[in-house]
């Protein structure tokens, strides 16, 4: 402890806090530029939802680029306008949104940094206990990746951080703005934050009521006039891909019903997960339920418990009068949680996933909550002058989990398995068409600018205006690929407009597709699968003829020229 400064100096521990996250910040920054264990330069590095809504940012700049593209039509349409206008700002400015998705975390994070320590200080009063409080805070964020997304849900946790700190020392105009950030960019974040704002009007003693005074009618009114007004224009994008997708309809597809399935909605066992699961669930998943981790819904309860026993410890004190401490906050978030959740399950999916309104903000705090009760539990050890055996070796653990945490951020960043592929495939005309199966298309579109028909990260069943026709691209790309029919290989060439078709070495070594589609698409997988096994397909046959790129993991072929190739007279066989 010795190292560490003065129990009782606020500066010091603050100035840890941001010294360990300015470390953090050195980790990721290297983890995002360069290849591991080089100072090269890593120019098609990606996070994994950045490869959803970095899909059609080849428009920016550009607004004629991939004309009539489905993912990017689609992901430009469900993008924010605010996150719109952001990428598209710095884009003037001459920062590229791959590199600029790389950026925005910092920003992000430092405002999580500096919010989070106000807001301990504000509930623990201790610089060492606020330390704990933050730290821990921050661990979490920086291995729960939402804000390394740089997506709209980055923006949930930093705003929603803000808005906390504005709610308790009570920053009416900093709270409407916040929330209205906040609904422009993640609504359903913002939507619970403006329950807690009601309910800090709530009032139990003596008697239940509801404060009605001319200042809390105002901020009332102006906080829903601003979430209503935020996400309206989104609403109003999204709604030609129309209509969502039902909760009898998502128990019919096997992409959502199945417990391997891409957006799966149940769990192990093939039941909804409506305590615990990724989608569906209430509890925060920091352990999965939904990969059949033994006891993983009684291990995320207990990581909730802090957050229930200082929600609990309010209610019981605000019943009778007392002073919470600000504890209430726990308590608000937990009840406007709970409401949101239920609407959104009510009216499943409408308002997007129920997970969406408990997840995003119980996940956060409860881990405010676990660090607000160790930081009091060591502030408590250390005053007392009596830091025995048993202690001593708690803190020393304490430490070095929370050291360890800034150290080792998980990203969720991405780099291609094939350097030259995508060097290759830059290279190209931008509106050359790219299909086929394999890993490396999910990020094409977001760091090569290049319009592909159909790729598994960007199967998303939410608005079936999207996912019927992108289902269907998925389909037809297995039947083509795997078919001997060189007819049905040139017909989907041309009904896609496909130009090049990328497939991994397995599928002309060993008769192999990427298991991954097998989780969207099964049935059509199984026949592929079947398909292969008889015979070589049409593409195997032809590809040697057409290879434009032949790499250790990716083969590009031209669709122009197997369409060609297709309709020749084959050599005879024979003596």
């Amino acid at each position: 402890m010795k190292y560490l400064p003065p129990m009782d100096d606020e500066a010091g521990w603050r100035h840890l806090l941001f010294a360990l996250t300015g470390l953090t910040f050195v980790v990721y920054l290297y983890i995002a530029f360069f290849y591991p264990g080089t100072l090269t330069y890593s120019p098609f590095t990606i996070q994994d939802d950045q490869r959803l809504f970095l899909a059609w940012m080849a428009r920016i700049g550009d607004p004629s680029a991939m004309p009539g593209d489905l993912i990017a039509d689609y992901w430009q349409s469900v993008s924010p306008l605010a996150y719109r206008a952001l990428f598209e700002g710095m884009a003037a400015l001459g920062v590229t949104p791959l590199v600029f998705a790389r950026l925005l975390p910092l920003p992000l994070m430092a405002l999580c940094a500096w919010m989070a320590w106000r807001i301990a200080m504000r509930l623990t009063g201790s610089p060492v206990a606020a330390f704990v409080m933050a730290a821990m805070t921050m661990g979490f964020l920086f291995h729960e990746d939402s804000v390394f997304s740089a997506t709209p849900r980055a923006f949930s946790s930093p705003l929603f951080l803000v808005f906390l700190d504005a709610l308790l020392r009570r920053r009416g105009l900093l709270m409407v703005v916040t929330l209205f950030l906040l609904s422009s960019m993640y609504p359903t974040t913002a939507l619970v934050g403006f329950g807690m704002l009601g309910l800090s009007y709530v009032r139990l003693i003596p008697r239940p009521k509801i404060i009605l005074t001319g200042r809390s009618i105002a901020l009332m009114a102006s906080a829903a006039a601003v979430v209503v007004l935020a996400a309206v224009p989104l609403k109003s994008n999204s709604d030609v891909w129309d209509p969502v997708v039902t909760l009898d309809e998502a128990m019919t597809m096997p992409i959502m019903s199945e417990p391997n399935g891409r957006t799966k909605i149940v769990d192990a066992e093939g039941n909804i997960g409506w305590v615990c699961s990724y989608r569906m669930g209430f509890l925060p998943e920091i352990v999965p339920c939904d990969e059949g981790i033994p006891a993983a819904g009684l291990a995320d309860f207990l990581l909730l418990s802090p957050l229930l026993i200082f929600a609990a410890i309010a209610a019981f004190r605000g019943a009778r009068g007392l002073q919470t401490g600000g504890n209430e906050i726990y308590l608000w978030a937990l009840i406007a949680a709970i409401v949101g959740y239920t609407i959104a399950l009510v009216f499943a999916f409408k308002l997007h996933h129920p997970s969406r309104y408990s997840q995003r903000v119980l996940g956060l705090m409860e881990f405010m909550a676990i660090g607000q009760m160790l930081g009091l539990w060591l502030q408590g050890a250390l005053r007392s002058g009596s830091l025995g055996t048993g202690a001593r070796r708690g803190a020393y653990a304490l430490g070095t989990i929370l050291f360890v945490s800034f150290l080792t951020p998980t990203p969720g960043l991405r780099q291609p398995e094939d350097q030259k592929a995508f060097d290759y495939i830059a290279s190209l005309p931008k509106d050359t068409r790219i299909a086929g199966l394999s890993r490396e298309l999910n990020s094409l579109s977001a760091v090569a600018g290049r319009p592909i028909l159909a790729t598994a990260e960007h199967a998303i069943p939410y608005h079936m205006g999207y996912y019927r026709p992108f289902e269907q691209r998925l389909k037809d790309t297995l039947e083509a690929t795997s078919s001997p029919d060189a007819g049905m290989l040139t017909a989907f060439i041309r009904k896609y407009d496909v130009d090049v078709i990328m497939m991994e070495r397995p599928f002309f070594k060993q008769n192999e597709l990427p298991e991954r589609y097998g989780d969207i698409v099964p049935e059509a997988f199984r026949k592929a699968e079947q398909e292969l096994r008889t015979g070589p397909s049409a593409l195997e046959r032809l590809a040697s003829r057409c290879m434009l790129y032949e790499g250790q993991t990716i083969y590009l072929i031209s669709a122009e020229c197997l369409t060609r190739t297709a309709v020749m007279p084959q050599p005879s066989i024979g003596p």
